[in-house]
């Protein structure tokens, strides 16, 4: 504008002295070319060469111009054309400067002045100008002269000197350009932050006629292009300065009749853009309800959604926005022609999620669905919103927002002939595909998880996750139950060969699992043998499960077939085993060859799974317990009482288990004393420990001293004691044992202390009816006569007193021995009394008188004897007492011996009627007595032997167990007692089972 300003001024200079222009082009260059000549011929005196000269300037910057003009049009970066032509114009101006009138030469200034600005010469120029202000009196040439100074300081952002220089313009009456003046005055008032003059100069401009013309020539007509730029400069001042109430009415009064609304839309756009929200949204309004264009009201009611949006009123943002949309399907909108509006829309709701990103409202998943509406084709769109969606909890929503986006994806996807931007599209498409499926999964819907997977199934392009999909679905089958669909499916992905291979591997694995669950442990056998071979990363954990099935279907056949189940162990590769299974495996073998009496396979067994180095304490001590089962069993108690040392037998006591290894000892024919001692120290049962107190008596090898030693625990069971004594009494004969013991009897009435006293008693009569049947009284003289007899008093005494002990006792036999024997023996001293010689030298008186006093004397002996023997018949006279006796010693044929004893003491004065009967019954106990002879080893070798074949026949124990009462070895026969009760409860148990 400034160069088109200059050039006016150097035509306007030339018209003084020359013609009218003429035309460019080769007429312009032979104009010059003839003029120069002219020049050239004429005298520097010459009064015509002024006009000449100035002919030539006016000519040279014409033609500078149009060169000017020609090269901006062809698009010059570094513009050069025409400087020849101002340099010959601005020497021929100089030259004229001191021949042309002298109210010319303010003119000649200042086209030299504008010559100098265009060629960058500014100090030049200025100083033109200042001539020009030194050479003229005319106020409208000063008025130029101001102008361009002006110009010049403005364009040096130098505002304070260009906004005086502009006033004294405008001072000026008639002065030209005093639009443009006013204009750039206004900008110098804006540029130094006096933004109300600024305003108010802008605002006078559009209403003062004279001022709304750039240039002279157009003054007092106002030119609509200037007035539309100081309308629109209004508006950027006003938002510049702070958008105020009634801004808009009066920039919409102020600007010409065709920008009105433009510039208040300006004003609005620019309110906006400094972040004038409030003031902004009112100028909107304005505009919405001034404008006719529905585009335009559009991008109103647009603006005005974010920025109450902006301001908090969510309301009215909504409010907004669907009016928007409503007026955006009222025009002919399309993305293309409605471009900023429809980027505000779409931002508007990007905005609103981008603030609710964590927590979506209804109202934000409103305005996505209102969106779609009017956006059909929009994915990315579809994807946030099914995204906030799903953050929301809306996974319905999400999930069919995800499906549109899908849809409009693969729609793209197919239209594009692009390669480049086909794989766009078609990664874009299996991004969201998952997305949709991710967010199907959160929900926990199984038909929206369902639907997603089949999109992807269906839609995928790239097929990426194909293979876990279908892995997720099949997974999906298995967790609703179905094993059998499941475990088909996921047969199928394992060995199809596609997906990673450790989804693969996870769809093997869960196959088996799907069929254990249907206790398919054949399917399980042949599909995990399949698959050590196809994944050999994971050889040694199918073969772990093959290995497994097979013992699995083992075990299910064990309860009903177990030949059948020893018969699939079969197939069990130890070798190949894990050490864990290897266990099972052996546990099984043994359990199973147990059931099937296959004691010798379960033994070898039972020492292959002992072998195992990763045994637990618990699995140890089954082993060890079969070990021991399987050795008593086979009558191994040797091999019972090692493989018993090593076992802990956590359901036994320690005092428990003392007795157990003891018993395997004394069945091991080892001594077990190391244990009986451990239990009598340990165990607190008073009348157990009585027990093995009897056993270690009965064991060792000086019974009477241990008897002593072993006292302590009898205190409780003297009975027990009495028993003791008369073990050790049979072995050592030495009735001091029983004589102690007896001392301990107390009121006991207890059979061993009856025994004892029996023992005693017959012993004590054998010996004194010994010692009294051999006493004779010696006759030789009285005085041996009376020894004799004083002898055999005492004798009777002792038999009285021992008679009555044994009535004291009330035992049946003691007392009709002993007072068998006080009859006897007091008949005898009452005859052999009576028969003695008289002493010599008597009278007759004296012998009568010696007969009476003798019989006085021996009378209370036959007395002692007749009742005595009264009391022998009455004891006789019970009839019972036989059978008692033999009964006694059917049930302690350990006491036969005594039995006897005292049975055939019995006998040998029984009546004569009885005695027969007493007899037979000696011979009768004898003989019951010497049936318990200890059998021949061959006897119990072959007896044993059956036995081991058939543990679990009761006739085969009892056979041994008779064989071992016979060789009174009393802790076999407990322990085959054992086996047979444990046998019949057993056999009791399964006829419970089957009733």
């Amino acid at each position: 504008m400034m160069k088109k300003r200059l050039l006016i001024f150097s035509l306007s200079v030339g018209a003084v002295y020359a013609q009218p222009a003429i035309a460019a082009g080769s007429t312009q260059d032979l104009l010059i070319q003839k003029l120069t000549q002219v020049q050239l011929g004429l005298a520097p005196a010459d009064p015509a060469r002024a006009s000449v000269l100035l002919r030539l300037a006016d000519l040279h910057a014409e033609r500078a111009r149009q060169l000017s003009m020609q090269e901006l049009a062809e698009g010059c970066t570094v513009c050069k054309a025409g400087e020849k032509d101002r340099e010959k114009a601005l020497n021929y101006y100089s030259e004229a400067l001191t021949k042309v009138p002298a109210n010319s030469i303010a003119k000649v200034h200042l086209q030299m002045g504008h010559l100098y600005e265009l060629q960058g010469r500014g100090d030049l120029a200025e100083k033109s100008y200042q001539a020009m202000l030194g050479s003229s009196s005319s106020p409208l040439e000063v008025a130029e002269a101001n102008l361009s100074l002006a110009e010049m300081a403005f364009r040096k952002s130098d505002f304070v000197k260009a906004h005086d220089l502009y006033g004294k313009v405008l001072a000026t009456e008639g002065a030209s350009s005093q639009g443009l003046a006013a204009y750039r005055k206004a900008w110098c008032s804006f540029r130094m932050g006096n933004m109300d003059a600024s305003l108010v100069q802008l605002q006078e401009i559009l209403k003062n006629p004279k001022l709304q013309s750039r240039m002279a020539s157009s003054r007092g007509v106002a030119d609509a292009q200037f007035l539309e730029e100081v309308s629109r400069d209004l508006a950027t001042f006003m938002a510049a300065r702070g958008i105020k109430d009634g801004d808009a009415e009066l920039l919409y009064s102020l600007s010409p009749e065709n920008f009105k609304i433009q510039q208040v839309t300006l004003l609005a756009r620019e309110g906006l853009r400094l972040g004038q929200k409030e003031p902004s949204l009112k100028v909107w309004d304005f505009v919405y309800q001034k404008q006719s264009d529905a585009k335009a009201r559009l991008e109103a009611q647009v603006r005005m959604a974010q920025l109450h949006f902006d301001l908090k009123n969510t309301a009215a943002a909504a409010k907004s926005y669907q009016m928007a949309l409503n007026l955006w399907g009222g025009t002919d909108c399309t993305l293309a022609s409605c471009e900023e509006s429809a980027k505000g829309l779409r931002q508007f709701v990007v905005g609103w999620n981008r603030i609710e990103n964590s927590k979506p409202s209804a109202e934000l998943l409103n305005a996505y669905e209102e969106y779609f509406k009017v956006f059909s084709e929009d994915e990315d769109m579809y994807v946030w919103g099914a995204q906030a969606a799903a953050v929301a909890n809306q996974y319905t929503q999400a999930a069919q927002w995800t499906a549109l986006a899908n849809k409009v994806i693969l729609a793209k996807y197919t239209a594009e002939k692009d390669v480049a931007q086909q794989k766009v599209q078609a990664d874009k498409l299996e991004k969201n595909l998952l997305l949709g499926i991710e967010n199907a999964e959160k929900s926990k819907d199984e038909v929206l998880l369902v639907a997603a997977q089949d999109d992807y199934l269906q839609k995928s392009v790239l097929k990426q996750k194909s293979f876990d999909v279908q892995y997720q679905k099949a997974y999906a089958i298995y967790q609703k139950g179905n094993y059998t669909v499941a475990a088909e499916q996921l047969k199928q992905l394992a060995v199809a060969g596609q997906g990673s291979r450790q989804i693969q591997a996870q769809a093997a694995e869960l196959s088996l699992d799907a069929l254990a669950l249907l206790k398919d442990d054949a399917r399980i056998q042949q599909w995990s043998a399949e698959y050590a071979k196809l994944f050999t990363d994971k050889k040694a954990e199918f073969q772990h499960i093959h290995q497994k099935s097979i013992l699995t279907q083992s075990a299910k056949l064990a309860e009903a077939q177990p030949d059948q189940a020893l018969l699939a162990l079969g197939s069990f590769n130890a070798a190949a085993a894990s050490p864990e299974d290897r266990k099972v495996y052996l546990k099984n073998k043994i359990l199973l060859n147990e059931k099937l009496n296959k004691i010798t396979e379960a033994r070898v067994a039972t020492e292959d799974l002992l072998r195992e180095t990763t045994l637990t304490d618990e699995e140890r001590e089954f082993a060890l317990g079969r070990k021991v089962w399987f050795a008593e069993l086979e009558l191994d108690f040797a091999t019972a009482l090692k493989a018993a040392e090593q076992m802990k037998f956590g359901a036994l006591s320690q005092d428990e288990k003392m007795l157990k290894l003891a018993l395997y000892s004394e069945l091991a024919d080892k001594d077990p004393q190391q244990y009986y001692s451990q239990y009598l120290k340990q165990s607190k049962d008073d009348e157990k420990k009585a027990l093995i107190a009897t056993q270690l008596i009965r064991m060792s090898k000086a019974p009477a001293k241990d008897l002593e030693t072993y006292k302590p625990y009898f205190k409780s069971n003297p009975g027990l004691y009495a028993r003791a004594a008369l073990q050790v009494y049979g072995l050592t004969n030495d009735k001091k044992v029983l004589e102690k013991a007896l001392k301990e009897k107390g009121n006991s009435q207890q059979d061993s202390f009856v025994m004892i006293g029996k023992i005693l008693l017959l012993s004590d009569l054998k010996a004194l009816s010994t010692q009294v049947a051999a006493h004779t009284i010696d006759t030789k003289n009285q005085n041996t006569i009376a020894s004799g007899l004083k002898a055999r008093v005492k004798l009777l005494e002792k038999i009285d007193a021992l008679a009555n002990k044994a009535i004291a006792s009330a035992v049946w036999s003691s007392q009709l021995l002993a007072l068998d024997l006080v009859a006897k023996e007091n008949t005898r001293f009452y005859n052999e009394a009576l028969a003695l010689p008289m002493p010599a030298g008597l009278t007759p008186e004296q012998e009568t008188e010696y007969l009476t006093i003798l019989s006085q004397q021996v009378a209370p002996n036959q007395n002692t004897a007749m009742m005595a023997e009264t009391k022998v018949k009455e004891f006789w006279s019970q009839k019972t007492a036989l059978e008692t006796y033999k009964t006694f010693a059917a049930q302690n044929f350990e006491w036969a011996k005594y039995t006897v004893e005292e049975v055939e003491a019995l006998a040998a004065v029984a009546p004569e009627d009885q005695k027969a009967s007493w007899t037979g019954a000696v011979a009768e106990i004898r003989a019951s007595d010497l049936a318990q002879v200890k059998p021949t080893l061959a006897e119990l070798e072959k007896a044993r032997m059956n036995l081991k074949q058939n543990p679990f026949v009761a006739s085969a124990i009892q056979e041994v167990l008779v064989l071992e009462k016979k060789a009174q070895r009393k802790s076999m026969v407990e322990y085959l007692e054992g086996r047979l009760a444990t046998l019949a409860k057993k056999d009791n148990e399964v006829k419970e089972k089957q009733q």
